[in-house]
């Protein structure tokens, strides 16, 4: 469950380095247990990339997604998705498929393009140090 933004924390956060938003955007997932995207009429939102190819989106808090909820993307909600599912389903999905996503996009135009396996690999190594019992992935 994503916990309260304010002003003092949001502002602090975008301030943040591409860089540093990417190991705040892991923080959270396994804080709150969740990451959210956008969604839309006609399903989940992604852009085209530098190369063409579609990247999708993805942000610690609902508040940050919700500030690209503009223009084009006018039409979209938050959306949550459990971290489990996200680490299990999507990430490897993602993967197998050839896509990219967007770490934490601001409307100032900064985040981080991700390769899927890689921040999977980076949420399992952090949920690792974070609790040394943690199996790797989760469970759903």
């Amino acid at each position: 469950m994503s916990h309260p933004l304010d002003d003092a924390e949001r502002a602090r956060v975008l301030a943040l380095s591409a860089d540093e938003q990417y190991r705040h955007f892991i923080e959270r997932a396994l804080a709150d247990g969740e990451v959210w995207t956008l969604r839309g009429p006609g399903g989940f939102v992604a852009y085209r990339g530098e190369d063409g190819e579609p990247c999708f989106p993805f942000w610690p808090h609902p508040d940050y997604a919700l500030a690209l909820a503009n223009d084009d993307w006018s039409d979209c909600r938050p959306e949550p998705l459990p971290l489990d599912r996200f680490m299990d389903r999507w990430l490897p999905g993602m993967a197998r498929d050839g896509r990219q996503l967007a770490v934490f996009p601001t409307p100032a135009g900064q985040g981080l393009i991700a390769d899927p396996q890689e921040l999977l690999d980076d949420l399992v190594a952090a949920r690792e140090r974070a609790d040394p019992t943690a199996t790797g992935r989760g469970s759903d």
